[in-house]
Order: structure tokens, then C-alpha cells, then sequence
């Protein structure tokens, strides 16, 4: 009877220490590491998880700590801002699981140095400016005469080209006008559209618009030029 009494409180103590397993590891053992994952998803940096990890060992106890580790690791969206988690969050959690967690927890904080970082405002688009001209000189005709195309203008449609020329006469000297030439590189013809007289600026001063009028190539001539320049 003896051995068999001895046997059953053999089996009891088994049984209370199998019970009470779950919760040594919350009295005893290393603090350090126990957060230490739920700070560096609450927002914080190596050197401010490390600091606050220490900060948060040397004050809270391993059962202190568990508990905030336990109701962290539970939080998915934060109070705050719900597409991250922060320090605020943090504290937040702190103070549900006890007052003296959620000050412990501000105060490694504060004592290291760690604070929210705030996503960076976006910055606001720089408003687009119209490109300038970019004049390109084609050379001089037969008579003397220069051609230059504004290269930003060139626009292309099956045979058709446009674009903005300045014409230079033989002395070196210019009108202050431009034309919208449209060649038509099968037909081999130039279709004057529009001109325009320029102030020192560069702005509009007056326009003028032609009629339709298809005029042959010919070579040697500033519009043998201006045909080349699209259609070669």
C-alpha cells in the first residue's frame, strides 16, 4: 500500500509540474529578445530595437514582458495609422496589458531616443513646361540663303511631314519669321501653312495663314533643304 501510495503521489507531482510548465518560462529565464521582433515591426531601427529591448529587460519582468510580446505580435493594423505600426501602437498595446508596461514602454523610448518616423510627404509633381524651340541649322542653297528646322516641332503622318522653319537670308540676317511647312515626301511638294513674325522674346507677334498651295521641289533652293531635312 505504501509503494502504491507513493506511486500515485509520484503520478500527482508529475502531473501539477506538467501543469504549471506552461507558465515558468514567465517567471524565469533571459529577459533580452524577448520583444525584440514585435519592436523592429513596430517601426524601430537595429540600434533603437536593441536599446529599447535593453531598456524594456532591465525594467519589466519576464512575465511583464511575454505579455507585451503576446498582445503585440496580436496586432495586425495599427490604431493610429492603419497601414503601419508605430511607437505609438506600441505604447498603446503597453497600456492595455498594465499602466506600468505602457510607461515602461515610453520611457526606453524616450531614454533611447526613438521616436516615430513619419512617412514622407509626397512631393508635389513640378509642373511641366512647354519644351522650347531647338533650332537646327541645315545649311545654305545656291542663292545664299539658310534653312534651320525646329526639331521639337517635326511631326510625321504616312507621306506627310510639318514642322517650323527659319529661313536666313544671304547677308546673315533674319526676318523674325517662321513657317510651317507641310512636305509631302512622295508628291515631292511643300504646302506653305502658316507664318508667324516673332518679337526679341520669342513670342507670337502676328500670324498669318495660307491658302492650300502645293509647290514643286526644287533643288538647289532653301526648299530643297526643308524637303531633305524631313524626307531622306
Amino acid at each position: 500500500m505504501l509503494v502504491q501510495a507513493r506511486s500515485i503521489c509520484a503520478i500527482l507531482g508529475l502531473a501539477l509540474l506538467g501543469g504549471c510548465a506552461g507558465n515558468i518560462a514567465d517567471h524565469v529565464g533571459p529577459r533580452e529578445g524577448i520583444v525584440t521582433a514585435e519592436l523592429t515591426r513596430y517601426g524601430l531601427n537595429l540600434r533603437e530595437t536593441q536599446c529599447v529591448g535593453a531598456q524594456l529587460a532591465t525594467s519589466l519582468t519576464p512575465l511583464q514582458l511575454r505579455r507585451l510580446q503576446r498582445a503585440a505580435a496580436s496586432v495586425q493594423k495599427g490604431y493610429y495609422d492603419a497601414d503601419r505600426l508605430t511607437l505609438r501602437d506600441l505604447e498603446y498595446v503597453g497600456r492595455t496589458v498594465e499602466p506600468e508596461v505602457g510607461t515602461a514602454v515610453k520611457a526606453a523610448a524616450d531614454a533611447c531616443a526613438a521616436k516615430v518616423e513619419e512617412p514622407e510627404a509626397p512631393q508635389p509633381e513640378a509642373e511641366a513646361k512647354p519644351a522650347g524651340p531647338n533650332w537646327l541649322n541645315l545649311g545654305k542653297a545656291e542663292s545664299g540663303q539658310s534653312m534651320a528646322i525646329d526639331a521639337s516641332t517635326i511631326a510625321r503622318e504616312e507621306n506627310i511631314r510639318r514642322a517650323w522653319f527659319r529661313m536666313t537670308d544671304a547677308t546673315g540676317s533674319q526676318t523674325g519669321n517662321i513657317y510651317l511647312l507641310e512636305v509631302d515626301c512622295q508628291a515631292k511638294t511643300i504646302n506653305p501653312r502658316e507664318r508667324r513674325k516673332l518679337d526679341a522674346a520669342g513670342a507670337v507677334a502676328e500670324s498669318e495663314t495660307y491658302p492650300p498651295s502645293k509647290l514643286a521641289v526644287e533643288d538647289g533652293t532653301v526648299m530643297a533643304i526643308a524637303y531633305l531635312s524631313l524626307c531622306s
